[in-house]
């Protein structure tokens, strides 16, 4: 956008036009001092013509009065004020075109009356009523228009191939009409304003001859005796060629013979001829009585004619101040809807704006500026389109176009619908174009968002699971999901929008098989079985609107639940039944069961305690059994004589130490399960604690083929635990796996220190390659008695407390025993042992 003085931020001026600027198309009437500078100049005049009139009586009679010289002025303001009249009228043709031609989404009925509501109130009373007819009928009339027949006006506004038509009403009185196609996304229409008849009677004068009509004689006002058709007849009777429009008077005669003198000015745009006319004083020779007639009359004529001047001096100020105010209800009209004017002569190539035109396009107000600087405020890529209207308004007429503006500031760009009509001087060539530019910045914007929205609405109903559909007011379709054609099985082309609630209703009824009201007795909301077997929640409410909206949920599974809720309380209620009639047995059973454990649990500690007390009955003899075995066995006192009493006296002995391990460890049990079993915990390593159990059970390994190895780390810390018992925990787990394991495996005993959160441990693990455990057996192993059944077991001896001893010994010490084993590949079994005793104790409390 070209800036003056190299200031960027500075916006151009258009250079105004000198005086007060008016509407395009509106001829401003004369003002005061030109009807002053009219009275002197035709008294100046009148002093000569009375001095030529007395050389003039002998020439020749006069034919025409001085009095009817005031006739083209007359004609002058009239056309003026049709002038004013018409453009008002244009004004709310151009608005309700405007209105029609946008593309909103509005109900098809309410749109073409709303634009013409708005259009009858853009003329600011000069319309009498406007209405709108499309090739079907009439469409949509607002205000008076009662016998006015529209379709007949549009047939002629279509006849004249104009595109801005102005011709006259005949029902219920004779006015101006306008009107103008609109091409909009209905079709084309035709919109036409009809003037208020009196309005424009007011303007014509009493006691004279005067009249507005059509070229072609149609009558749109008219007063006096004369008949405006006649009027017409005799003022084109010289031939339109020979009409002096320049402010003479036409002298002719009516078909009667009568002379007339008139004044005949053309209107809006020589569509209108307004007549004023007056009968001629006298005719041939009523001039040439006396020479004192001819001398008197220049001087009454004088007199009349100052006096009419000075009558006709203050109508014209009348008729300026009306035209003044009718531009001002124009302008206010206008700017109300936000639309400026705007008028371009494509002979000059020069644009007038309106204020709000200029403010629109950038400038700080209106006037006149270049067309190339019109086009250079236009975006670069919509220039060419501009340029295309102005050429296409140039041949046809009809200028229509939009456009975006860049705004200088920074700010966003500013989107103008500008429409116009192209007038031109009257040989068909069209040289000025006046129109409206309207800023639709927000209405694009609103379109765009109300399509988005329409968009995310139609998505969100196309996803929800229910069948929704929407009616408006009238009963109409607006819109619908596919789950609702496919709840009431409903084909497409029924379903276009617009089709009947009662139509569509009828088809969906076909799909119902029952219908019942909602269970909780909510209003609106019904609950239906279909053909296919389902069931589905029918809602209906009002919108705010007055339409009608209904949603259809399925509801075929919580049918279902109902129904096996409804079976499964009345197997409930059977079952409760039988439970109370058993209520008894139960209570009887558990009283006897109450019993039962008590006898059991005193049986138990019974025997516990008397395990517990017979441990120095039973190991008594048995230690006499094996001290008098070893004594025969070593020969202390002597030889026995034959080898067998020694063989004996081993077997003997064996027997002996397996029979007090055996006793040994149900003892220990008995013990642990009495709560009998105390600890001695002091700081030991237990890398001694594992030599001496190795030492104990190596001789055993080697005997069975076995290869024994212990694998410590150095420097293991001190733990504080009971000596004997994890000797007695190493020796069992060295058992178990020299047991286990066949000729030529091997077993190994490793240790290693862990830290978790609740202190450092030490955990020992011993690895054999025996022959496995299943991993169904593992969690059998730990539980007193247990043993696992397999051919290896039935060789070996024991009452199966070893593991469960060893796992209660370690849980003491607060441990734990981890028991790792694969049919085949060996067993792993590991306890960890706290460093610490105060560490176990917190781990304990913990747990």
């Amino acid at each position: 956008m070209a800036t003056r003085g190299g200031d960027d931020a500075a916006i151009d001026r258009p250079r105004r036009r000198s005086g007060r600027t008016t509407a395009p198309g509106l001829k401003p009437p004369p003002g005061q001092s030109l009807a002053r500078l009219a009275i002197l100049s035709t008294l100046l005049l009148l002093a000569i013509y009375t001095a030529v009139a007395v050389l003039r009586i002998r020439q020749e009679p006069q034919t025409a009065t001085l009095a009817n010289s005031a006739l083209p002025q007359r004609a002058e303001a009239l056309a003026a004020r049709l002038d004013t009249e018409a453009a008002s009228l244009r004004g709310g043709l151009l608005a309700t075109r405007e209105l029609l031609q946008r593309d909103v989404a509005q109900n098809e009925v309410e749109q073409p009356i709303d634009a013409a509501r708005t259009g009858l109130v853009a003329t600011a009373g000069a319309g009498l009523a406007i209405g709108v007819v499309s090739e079907q009928g009439v469409v949509a009339v607002s205000g008076k228009g009662e016998g006015i027949d529209w379709v007949e006006l549009a047939r002629a506004a279509e006849t004249s191939g104009r595109e801005l038509w102005l011709g006259a009403t005949h029902q219920p009185r004779p006015g101006l009409a306008v009107a103008t196609l609109a091409s909009t996304p209905k079709g084309r229409r035709w919109v036409i304003v009809a003037g208020d008849p009196a309005r424009i009677s007011l303007w014509l004068g009493k006691g004279r001859t005067e009249a507005i009509a059509t070229r072609d004689g149609q009558v749109i006002a008219a007063v006096g005796g004369a008949s405006p058709g006649d009027l017409l007849a005799a003022s084109l009777g010289v031939g339109p060629e020979e009409l002096k429009l320049d402010g003479g008077l036409v002298h002719g005669r009516r078909p009667d013979g009568q002379l007339i003198d008139l004044a005949a000015r053309p209107a809006l745009g020589g569509a209108i001829y307004v007549l004023a006319a007056a009968p001629s004083a006298a005719g041939e020779g009523a001039f040439v009585t006396s020479q004192l007639t001819w001398l008197l009359i220049p001087l009454g004529a004088a007199f009349l004619l100052g006096l009419l001047l000075l009558v006709q001096s203050r109508r014209v100020e009348t008729a300026q101040q009306a035209f003044l105010d009718s531009e001002q209800r124009f302008r206010l009209a206008v700017e109300a809807a936000r639309c400026g004017i705007w008028e371009w002569d494509l002979a000059t190539d020069k644009m007038f704006m309106s204020d709000v035109t200029g403010a629109i396009l950038g400038w700080g107000g209106g006037g006149m500026v270049d067309g190339g600087e019109v086009i250079d405020r236009v975006s670069p890529e919509h220039r060419d389109r501009v340029r295309q209207a102005l050429s296409t308004a140039a041949q046809y007429g009809g200028f229509d176009v939009s456009f975006r503006v860049p705004n200088t500031q920074g700010g966003r760009p500013i989107w103008i619908d500008a429409r116009g009509q192209a007038f031109g001087d009257g040989a068909g060539a069209y040289t000025r174009i006046i129109g409206v530019a309207l800023d639709v910045t927000e209405e694009r914007m609103a379109q765009a968002r109300a399509q988005a929205a329409e968009n995310r609405l139609r998505d969100a109903i196309e996803s929800v699971s229910e069948a929704f559909v929407l009616w408006d007011r009238q009963g109409r379709l607006l819109m619908c999901n596919q789950n609702y054609r496919s709840f009431f099985s409903l084909e497409a082309r029924l379903l276009k929008p617009g089709a009947s609630h009662q139509q569509v209703t009828r088809f969906a009824q076909l799909a119902i098989k029952q219908q019942v009201p909602s269970p909780d007795g909510r209003k609106g909301v019904r609950e239906a079985e279909l053909n296919d077997g389902r069931w589905i929640q029918i809602s209906e409410r009002r919108t705010a609107e007055g339409g009608l909206v209904m949603t259809a949920a399925d509801i075929t599974a919580i049918k279902t639940q109902d129904e096996a809720r409804r079976l499964n309380e009345e197997q409930l209620q059977r079952a409760v039944v039988g439970l109370e009639r058993s209520q008894e047995q139960l209570s009887e059973l558990a009283r006897k069961y109450e019993n039962e454990k008590v006898r059991a649990e005193g049986a138990n500690r019974a025997k516990s305690e008397f395990l517990a007390n017979m441990s120095h009955e039973l190991r008594t003899p048995l230690n006499a059994i094996n001290g008098f075995s070893e004594i025969m066995v070593q020969e202390m006192f002597g030889p026995l004589g034959d080898n067998r009493y020694k063989g004996y006296s081993q077997d003997i002995l064996s027997s002996g130490q397996h029979l007090l391990a055996l006793i040994n460890d149900i003892l220990d049990m008995s013990k642990i399960e009495a709560g009998k079993m105390t600890l001695k915990f002091e700081p030991l390593l237990l890398d001694d604690v594992t030599e001496d159990a190795v030492r104990l059970v190596r001789n055993r390994a080697e005997a069975a083929g076995l290869l024994l190895e212990i694998d410590f780390p150095p420097h293991l810390p001190e733990v504080e635990a009971d000596y004997r018992a994890i000797k007695q925990v190493l020796l069992n787990l060295l058992s178990n796996a020299i047991k286990f394991t066949p000729r030529g495996g091997r077993i190994t005993i490793s240790a290693e220190g862990r830290q978790d959160p609740l202190g450092e441990r030490i955990r020992i693990s011993v690895q054999d390659t025996g022959i496995g455990i299943a991993e169904d057996d593992l969690s059998r192993l730990a539980r007193p008695f247990e043993q696992v059944e397999n051919q290896h077991s039935k060789t070996t001896q024991g009452t199966g407390l070893g593991l469960a001893l060893t796992k209660s010994l370690v849980e003491m010490h607060g441990g734990a025993l981890d028991l790792r084993s694969a049919p085949g590949q060996g067993t792993m079994v590991s306890f960890s042992l706290p460093v610490s005793q105060a560490s176990a104790g917190l781990a304990r409390i913990v747990a």
